[in-house]
């Protein structure tokens, strides 16, 4: 294998708040064009399944006392509702088998269970800082780069929250790679400006063809 090759079974993909309500349409915090990356989002899902990539999704899931939304004095309208169509996931990415960390407590043994259970790990969060957003964070993503060499991290939206799971991972000593046709800015200006301090801090940006091309098969 070259240096360059990544190792299906060393690898983990990210998928940041790929969800109805930012991505589709009429969606509560729907970005104009954003459904443009649903199928580079769709084969992202197809190769984690046909490699056996380990998946890790963060999701919004939010409830009326949330800081961020606006009707307590934050940033954001309602969004990602608990119980709403709108908090789901799109069908490109819906998680095979999910085990569910929410930001709420735990019992100990209980969260070795949830890492440690088959199928996707999906991370409910409440701000759009992964860390700030999920009591389990921190710990559930060191625990995955223990266990793996590498992050591959696409999702919405650029320069906000994938930029946030971007700088999680610093925090945690890991440079992940990113795939630029499957994310999608709220800003373009803003989110040029994302990319820019990513490479110049050492993150590859690679197109999904050039992920493929990158795996040992």
């Amino acid at each position: 294998m070259t240096a360059n090759k990544l190792a299906p079974e060393r690898l983990f993909f990210f998928d940041v708040d790929t969800q109805r309500d930012f991505l589709l349409p009429g969606g509560a915090l729907y970005v104009a064009g954003a459904e443009r990356i649903l199928p580079a989002l769709e084969h992202l899902t197809a190769l984690a399944r046909r490699l056996h990539i380990a998946r890790v999704c963060s999701t919004d899931r939010h409830f009326l006392g949330d800081a961020e939304l606006k009707r307590n004095g934050g940033n954001w309208p309602d969004h990602c509702m608990d119980g709403t169509p709108g908090q789901l996931k799109v069908e490109q990415t819906a998680p095979t088998h999910p085990r569910i960390l929410p930001n709420e407590p735990v019992e100990e043994a209980r969260f070795k269970q949830i890492l440690e259970a088959a199928g996707d790990l999906v991370i409910e969060k409440q701000d759009v800082d992964l860390l700030r957003g999920n009591r389990y964070a921190q710990r559930a993503l060191e625990w995955m780069l223990r266990r793996y060499d590498q992050a591959i991290v696409y999702g919405v939206f650029t320069e906000i929250c994938v930029d946030r799971a971007v700088q999680a991972m610093l925090l945690c000593g890991h440079r992940p790679i990113v795939i630029g046709d499957a994310i999608y800015p709220v800003n373009a200006r803003a989110a040029q400006g994302v990319l820019r301090r990513w490479q110049e801090g050492g993150i590859e940006v690679l197109s999904n063809s050039q992920l493929e091309q990158r795996l040992a098969q």
